[in-house]
């Protein structure tokens, strides 16, 4: 009885190390947040639950589920267990291998499109030639490369038909131009930081401006808007949000604003992110919903850091995107030669969507409905609901839970011992893994010099890292079923 028992720990163990440093990434904690907290859970429970017997998550729901429809095939033949057992393993490994694959490629972000594309349309690589300008050197605010920027976007503003303006504070100067309305001066407000740090800041936050520019012309090229968009290009982002506060404070357009929609870039590459909203965000998440269909969000995210904080601060509504993988910016790889076109690409959607659709509302009033539950399914839908729904979706799952674990232990799957000991080795893998992770990491910081260095806290192949990461903590799990299991048999 025991090796079915501790085969049953050990499986336990395997998903829920990696599960927990998964559920950490996705809260912005640390991977090892997330192998304490599981470590902290089972023995709290282990001393204060008021039963001795514990099924943990939907894996081992599902896993009791599996073995009781097994046990009914196979009809007390052992050998047909196995079989059955091993049948379904395959189907699993190739299912589960095909929903990667369609999950990885459905979270990259679209495919850029070409200067070709349609006037009307969004273009990366139009995109792109703007960030070649403006990232020939730093934007250090007040630097030479600030102004050759200013003057260039100036220059591509009045290009379009715009009559752009400077607001010239302390320290500040800030660029500013208006597409008017046709019906009201209700505006939106699309924000992008114009500074960069520490190199050329062609990820940070060229892309941004690009994609202001790129959006202004695509507007331009359409049917005119109901409302009036506002083009934001701050000054000194990099150094206190200072652009952001002066047009807040001292600019007359502010009256105006309604809306704001902000674009920044915390990494090279990557899915351009709903990072942050206003609060009290019910009647925002449904308009975004419908206007976006390349949306891409959590209300699980964790905040970014950009000007719309200092919005947000002030009371107005809006949105934050950004994309943080490869985290080399304020360096001097924040150059052309890393830009990812499809990045860009996905913030032009979000800029041209939510521009066109709020441009053309009857009323760009927020009624502050409360905030919902969304988030994405891949590239398939927006899935957003009330907050209100959550206990109700919460109590099915625990009935549906406590009807599995009474059946698993009619069918007598579930038993103290198994558990005890399924246990025993779920901790010392908990204890174990991170470890020998650690030493893993310091062996690899110590040969590879490329490790020893970090971007705002992150390394670089984070990826590869924690799927290598997750890799060992399920052979090191592995590797103590079979020593335990050999003791038991000595």
């Amino acid at each position: 009885w025991l090796r079915p028992d501790l085969l049953a720990g050990i499986t336990l163990a395997a998903f829920t190390i990696p599960e927990s440093m998964a559920y950490a990434g996705l809260a912005g904690l640390p991977p090892q947040s997330g192998l304490y907290a599981g470590i902290a859970a089972p023995l709290l429970y282990m001393l204060l639950g008021t039963s001795k017997q514990l099924s943990i998550g939907v894996t081992s729901a599902v896993s009791i589920l599996v073995a009781s429809g097994l046990a009914i095939f196979a009809e007390g033949d052992i050998v047909r267990y196995a079989q059955l057992a091993a049948l379904l393993a395959i189907i699993v490994f190739v299912i589960i291998a095909a929903a990667a694959f369609v999950a990885i490629d459905q979270t990259l972000p679209p495919n850029a499109l070409p200067a070709s594309a349609p006037a009307t349309e969004f273009s990366a690589e139009r995109a792109i030639e703007h960030i070649k300008v403006i990232s020939q050197e730093p934007r250090t605010s007040g630097s030479p490369g600030y102004k050759n920027a200013r003057d260039y976007v100036m220059s591509e503003l009045s290009a379009l038909g715009l009559t752009p303006e400077t607001q010239n504070t302390t320290n500040v100067e800030n660029i500013i131009a208006r597409i008017t309305g046709t019906q009201s001066q209700e505006a939106i407000l699309l924000v992008a930081h114009l500074d960069s740090r520490n190199g050329p800041g062609a990820t940070d936050n060229g892309s941004g401006v690009a994609i202001l520019l790129e959006t202004a012309r695509a507007l331009q090229a359409g049917p005119s808007l109901n409302n009036s968009i506002i083009l934001l290009f701050t000054d000194q982002e990099e150094t206190g949000l200072y652009g952001a506060q002066a047009f807040i404070s001292e600019h007359p357009w502010i009256e105006d604003v309604k809306l704001v929609i902000n674009f920044d870039a915390g990494g090279l590459s990557g899915p351009s992110a709903l990072t942050n909203t206003s609060p009290n965000n019910g009647w925002l998440i449904r308009q975004a919903a419908k206007a976006d269909s390349n949306i891409y969000a959590s209300s699980a995210f964790g905040e970014g850091s950009s000007d719309f904080n200092v919005f947000k601060s002030r009371g107005f509504s809006g949105y934050a995107f950004d994309y943080t993988w490869d985290r080399r910016i304020h360096t001097p790889n924040d150059n052309v030669e890393n830009l990812n076109p499809a990045s860009i690409q996905h913030q032009g959607y979000h800029a041209l969507s939510l521009a066109s659709h709020f441009g053309n509302l009857d009323s760009l009033e927020d009624p502050k409905d409360p905030n919902p539950v969304y988030f994405s399914v891949l590239r398939l839908g927006f899935v957003h609901y009330p907050v209100t729904w959550v206990i109700p979706i919460a109590l099915i799952v625990v009935l549906v839970f406590a009807g599995v674990v009474a059946l698993g232990f009619r069918r007598k799957i579930l038993t103290l011992s198994g558990i005890g000991l399924g246990a025993l080795v779920f901790v010392i893998s908990l204890i174990s893994a991170p470890l020998l992770v650690s030493a893993v990491w310091k062996l690899l910081s110590s040969a590879a010099p490329a490790y020893q260095v970090t971007y705002l806290g992150h390394t670089v192949n984070e990826s590869l890292l924690m799927t290598l990461f997750g890799s060992i903590t399920i052979a090191l799990t592995l590797t103590w079923y079979a020593l335990i299991l050999s003791l038991i048999h000595i």
